[in-house]
């Protein structure tokens, strides 16, 4: 099946995973890798929190986007959930070069924060790489960097309006799928956004963020939207 919708969750390192989607007897040498390749095999896509990113020395280092790459299949994306904190912790060098790595299977830089403006160098820096990187940058409605009024200078304003405005083929929805008689209402709404060109391809993507989510639900919102033909 063409699917027109792709599902996935917001991070796969879920501890209440551990004793119902991943197998016991997968390997455990370290922390994250068997997880991300074993959740690829059932899910087409992924939101990676940022809080995923070490923000200390104390921190091991969790990013390893070329072993990210190795371990899920080509179609697979990735989409990078970045924060206004976020950069005062970790060096936007050290962030692109990531993305950089990523790229070839990265969709989006997703921004969500607690509506902390992003100072106009973060503005440019990311414009800068999503160009580079041919993506798009997604802001969720919480977001103050959507607001470009806060935006001074004025070349940094354009290329940020181009490359945050095409946000209809991607949502984020916040519960615990336990309730699939809302499905319908939920891609209905969803997808009468997608333009004609986004609703006949691989497009679509809903993340769902919920610290309860359970992959059977998922899967089971995912059986739900193959019934429906997407």
């Amino acid at each position: 099946m063409n699917r027109n919708i792709n599902v996935g969750a917001y991070g796969w390192r879920h501890s209440h995973w551990l004793n119902g989607f991943y197998p016991d007897d997968l390997p455990m040498a370290d922390e994250d890798d068997w997880r991300l390749a074993y959740y690829s095999n059932e899910f087409t896509t992924v939101m990676v929190p940022a809080d995923y990113w070490p923000v200390s020395d104390e921190q091991t280092q969790r990013v390893d986007c070329e072993r990210w790459l190795e371990d899920v299949n080509e179609d697979f994306q990735f989409l990078v959930e970045c924060h206004a904190e976020l950069f005062e912790q970790v060096s936007f060098a050290e962030i692109s070069k990531q993305l950089t790595i990523l790229q070839p299977q990265l969709s989006a830089i997703v921004l969500r924060d607690n509506k902390q403006a992003l100072p106009d160098s973060v503005c440019k820096q990311l414009c800068d790489i999503a160009e580079a990187l041919e993506v798009n940058i997604y802001t969720d409605n919480n977001v103050a960097s959507n607001d470009v009024s806060r935006i001074e200078d004025t070349q940094i304003k354009s290329v940020w309006q181009q490359k945050t405005q095409h946000i209809s083929d991607l949502t984020l929805f916040e519960d615990e799928l336990t309730d699939l008689r809302l499905t319908r209402t939920i891609v209905d709404q969803f997808v009468s956004q997608l333009s004609e060109a986004e609703k006949s391809s691989a497009a679509g993507t809903i993340i769902v963020d919920h610290p309860n989510l359970l992959t059977e639900n998922l899967n089971q919102f995912r059986a739900v939207l193959d019934i429906m033909g997407h």
